[in-house]
């Protein structure tokens, strides 16, 4: 969640955040608000032609009709020919400095596109002008000629190396590798030792090139290397030290350098135990998995920078060289690394080749792509750290065995992690037998019945199905759950399940009637309790959780911290209704957290709730959904488990399991028998009943096949299945339905029908009586 609500917004941000509000809701702005934003924006003339105009004029006013909510002229007239420039396609180095001091010149400019980005209808240009600023700073920062000019200055006198240094922590890791070329370059001591004492001084982001750096070859390199990581003091270099400390492939005094660094760290960080360097890079791995704020890429960059030697780099040359990958993923690749070098310091360690898998699951699911899928992708293209042909991560974790993928369902239930559950519960379908699916096989793992009350339905369902399937000999926990999970699949709907907290009626109505009408299914109450009860007792899942700012007992904070612990419902998108005069209720709220939304509650011109309050609800519904990694089922996709399911509860009848009750399915499989749009879906469920000894069974079946408007081939196949079912348990049919059945198999016009029909009647075993009239016609 962003945060431009916070106290700190100067006034021209304010009277900003009043005008984007007012505009993106379709309501006037207060009086003053579009003058006072006028006045602090930049000289423009009005809806000025931008033919011919520079850099600055076009920025200038771009800010300027952003800041008095014309947005329709700062994005047409001044956005889209800014980001059409010729300089800026691609970026020149004079446009780039251009742009560096537009955004040092205009005030609060980055700010306000921030706030354009999050809650106005010009977002999409405002990111990508904001790239481009990023960007240009960027350069700017990665400039080699800056860098070796800076580099050189550290031999000027006192005065110059301040400014060097400061220019030099500015470009920070880019920095490192011209200043780690020129350290082997026999040409260039005179600034050797100036380049010594500077490396330590550019701070922590002068580590993760620096870690890269210790598998160069050039021992006064590594030595210096080695030495600037101990004065840095950063924890994140332990591993790696204690690794070059302790290994007998280093020579004995880089190992010494190495055991001082190793000191020089622990002497300043409390808390903090020696362990083997296999031990060290475990827990790294943990603390990157964890994304422990401390090894966080920087939260306002899109990329963030993975450091590689360069092996074929010259002295003089760079010496490491950055592979920018998706910020989202960063941490996950560095847990991954981590525990590459852990088990290749000690190979017998199921729980940190389980993390690897884990963290791979979690770094496609952020990818955008679906980790139960075995798609090919362009794998490079989407994580530049990965190798062209490198596997979908379900490939990994098969490999890896039931044992090792317990351990990940282990971890994705104890994270509430949707997508690692899904992965790990998709590996273990196809390489656990019956005794790895109900009973956990190592340390640290858990068994697929676990997986049945995780608080998401997609993994209850894909876990029932591996369970149904299996057919487990003997009970175990989780068993008589199972069936109630698929039978809650079996009739899916388009329709989406939210709902709503809003103790206020004329607010709540106006939203209700808003989300019917978009074919929502709601749960609507005035407390969190009564709402959460309802939910659970009527709804498989919710798509999504509306919360008003002055709802009571709970209120919204303490309502988001209950919903976080509830075992159905802690993962569904939360989005906070923040009403006039509330906006402090957003302060309390954790910012970090991924499932949390929210959007202004206007009010119109007489004073009631806008009723496009409830297009903007579903927007920023799908914005956080996205932002949580959830993919919502498609319509494809919900039938493929509907039928799944039916065909587990058949077989789970048909084997007459003595750990599953098929039959508790049966209330769910009448109902998508009789309602179904999809006839393939009904004629499973028709198929599933057959193998069913109740009479509600077969007396479904025999009103589908006994009903004209249904289709020819759906009645064929229903009358085969009720004969089926009369061979197994006997005829079940009341005299009426024995009645149409013996009139369908002696006079419907549709030869194959009433021959279908009469394959059933005989099914039936029926009574001379009833046979008679059909042998003595004339």
């Amino acid at each position: 969640m962003s945060n431009w609500w916070m106290h700190g917004l100067c006034p021209v941000q304010m009277r900003l955040f009043v005008v984007v509000v007012a505009c993106v809701m379709g309501v006037a702005a207060p009086a003053g608000a579009q003058e006072a934003t006028a006045e602090s924006a930049p000289a423009a003339e009005a809806e000025p032609d931008a033919k011919d105009a520079t850099l600055e004029s076009l920025f200038a006013n771009y800010l300027h009709f952003a800041l008095i909510g014309r947005f329709d002229v700062a994005d047409q007239r001044f956005a889209q020919p800014l980001l059409s420039r010729p300089e800026l396609n691609p970026m020149t180095p004079e446009a780039a400095e251009t742009l560096i001091q537009l955004s040092e010149k205009y005030e609060n400019s980055m700010d306000t596109l921030l706030l354009l980005i999050n809650n106005s209808t010009i977002g999409e240009n405002a990111q990508k002008v904001m790239n481009l600023i990023r960007e240009a700073h960027t350069r700017k920062r990665m400039d080699p000629a800056r860098i070796k000019t800076n580099i050189d200055l550290l031999k000027g006198d006192p005065m110059q190396r301040t400014v060097a240094v400061e220019r030099l922590i500015e470009s920070g890791e880019y920095a490192v590798p011209w200043m780690l070329g020129l350290l082997s370059d026999p040409n260039r001591e005179d600034v050797q030792p100036f380049i010594t004492r500077a490396l330590p001084q550019l701070g922590r982001n002068a580590i993760n090139p620096l870690l890269a750096a210790l598998a160069c070859q050039h021992e006064p390199t590594l030595r210096v290397v080695i030495e600037s990581l101990g004065k840095i003091g950063y924890p994140q270099a332990l591993p790696y030290l204690q690794h070059l400390a302790t290994t007998k492939d280093t020579s004995a005094s880089i190992q010494k350098t190495a055991a001082e660094a190793v000191e020089r760290i622990l002497s300043n960080s409390q808390g903090i135990q020696l362990k083997a360097a296999d031990e060290l890079f475990r827990d790294l791995a943990e603390q990157y998995f964890a994304e422990i704020d401390s090894l966080r890429p920087d939260p306002r960059e899109d990329r963030a920078n993975l450091w590689r030697l360069r092996a074929d780099a010259q002295p003089g040359e760079d010496l490491v060289a950055p592979i920018a990958v998706d910020s989202r993923i960063y941490n996950l690749v560095r847990c991954m690394e981590c525990c590459q070098t852990s088990l290749s310091l000690k190979i017998d360690q199921p729980a940190v080749l389980a993390l690897w898998v884990a963290a791979n699951f979690r770094r496609e699911a952020r990818l955008g792509l679906d980790v139960e899928s075995e798609e090919t992708v362009d794998a490079r293209k989407l994580d530049p750290s990965r190798p062209e042909s490198f596997p979908r991560s379900i490939y990994f974790a098969r490999m890896a065995g039931p044992s090792c993928n317990q351990i990940v369902l282990a971890r994705g239930i104890k994270e509430r992690d949707r997508n690692i559950a899904l992965g790990a519960v998709a590996a273990l379908n196809v390489t656990a037998g019956r005794q790895a699916m109900t009973d956990v096989q190592g340390e640290g793992g858990t068994s697929m019945g676990e997986a049945l009350y995780f608080p998401d339905l997609l993994v209850r369902v894909q876990a029932a199905l591996a369970l149904g399937k299996a057919l487990p000999p003997a009970p175990f926990h989780g068993s008589t759950e199972v069936v109630p999970v698929l039978a809650s699949v079996l009739t899916p709907s388009e329709k989406k399940n939210y709902m709503l907290v809003d103790p206020e009626k004329e607010s709540a109505g106006v939203i209700q009637s808003g989300l019917i009408n978009s074919g929502a299914v709601l749960v609507l109450a005035d407390r969190l309790g009564p709402a959460l009860n309802q939910a659970r007792q009527e709804l498989t899942h919710l798509d999504g959780i509306f919360l008003a700012s002055d709802m009571k007992q709970p209120t919204v904070t303490e309502a988001v911290e209950q919903l976080a612990k509830d075992d159905r419902f802690c993962l569904t998108p939360i989005i906070v209704l923040v009403k006039e005069n509330q906006t402090t209720v957003l302060d309390r709220i954790d910012k970090s957290d991924r499932r949390i939304g929210s959007i202004f509650v206007l009010t119109t011109s007489d004073k009631a709730t806008d009723p496009k309050i409830v297009e903007q609800m579903l927007a920023k519904l799908e914005q956080v959904t996205v932002r949580c990694g959830l993919r919502p089922l498609s319509p494809e996709s919900k039938l493929s488990l509907a039928l799944q399911a039916a065909r587990v509860i058949q077989g789970m009848a048909q084997s007459q399991s003595p750990v599953f009750n098929a039959q508790t399915a049966l209330p769910a499989l009448v109902e998508t028998l009789r309602t179904a749009t999809v006839e393939e879906l009904r004629a499973a469920a028709a198929t599933a009943l057959a193998w069913m000894p109740a009479p509600q069974a077969q007396r479904a079946i025999a009103g589908i096949a006994l009903t004209a408007q249904e289709t020819e081939s759906l009645r064929i196949t229903t009358f085969g299945l009720l004969a089926d079912s009369a061979r197994r348990f006997g005829g079940q049919l009341d005299e009426s339905l024995m009645s149409r059945l013996m009139e369908q198999a002696t006079g419907e016009p549709n030869l194959t029908l009433r021959t279908a029909a009469s394959q059933a009647m005989g099914a039936m075993n029926p009574s001379v009586e009833r046979v008679l009239p059909i042998i003595t016609v004339k």
